[in-house]
């Protein structure tokens, strides 16, 4: 255990693979608790995190006279600063001025901002890749574009080149339901049953229609819109 933790020359396999197994059961812990924001659009702060947490743990997994302690109370102190620090943004507003990014003004009412584009390290060529991405083929079709915080293009469109909707054409349309799994690799979801208002006769004299009378014989059941039940067997 000492070497596990200590770091010697001669680690076993079982202590390589243990190393291996804490780093990875530490870094999905970590972002556990620290919210989903790490795995999408990263701003400033999580992008610092990210990547000390990969060269905290890169070393003491290759390197066996490296002891894993000292690294996993670096990773928790991290943590810790990390979540006190978003805390502290989503509360003081200027604090979370200092600490996040600026957003920049690339476009505004089809002119192109040249000096947004240079304090934002953005060139021609990346922006009309993010027109044309955002089905825009003019700038003077733009009304306005940012370099968000996270490091992301918005745009907005001009009235005139915006998407028509079924509100602009006074079109009426049946509000969409998302569908509701009821029954998963044969286990009855009691609470999504008494959301859509059905129960477990309900749910049988449906899966009769597929000659089914088992539960444990459906893969998946799905309640979709106009009281359809979706199956698929196992």
């Amino acid at each position: 255990m000492q070497k596990f933790w200590e770091g010697y020359g001669d680690l076993t396999l079982t202590s390589w693979v243990l190393r291996a197994v804490t780093a990875y059961v530490l870094l999905l812990f970590l972002i556990k608790i620290m919210g989903q924001r790490t795995l999408s659009n990263m701003k400033m702060s999580d992008f610092v995190i990210s990547i000390a947490f990969g060269n905290i743990i890169a070393h003491q997994l290759s390197d066996s006279s490296l002891g894993l302690r000292g690294p996993v109370i670096t990773s928790v102190t991290f943590a810790v600063l990390y979540i006190l620090s978003n805390f502290l943004t989503l509360k003081y507003t200027k604090l979370r001025k200092m600490v996040d990014l600026d957003v920049i003004p690339l476009i505004y009412e089809g002119e192109i901002i040249k000096s947004g584009l240079k304090k934002g390290k953005i060139d021609l060529d990346l922006l009309m890749t993010e027109l044309r991405l955002h089905n825009v083929l003019s700038v003077r079709d733009v009304h306005a574009a940012y370099l968000e915080s996270n490091g992301k293009i918005s745009i907005i469109k001009n009235v005139d080149n915006q998407s028509v909707t079924l509100k602009d054409l006074d079109i009426r349309k049946a509000p969409i339901h998302a569908p509701i799994a009821v029954i998963e690799d044969g286990i009855v979801l009691h609470k999504n049953l008494e959301m859509i208002g059905k129960d477990e006769k309900w749910l049988i004299e449906n899966l009769h229609a597929y000659n089914i009378t088992n539960f444990k014989d459906v893969f998946l059941a799905v309640y979709e819109a106009n009281d359809i039940l979706y199956v698929t067997k196992k």
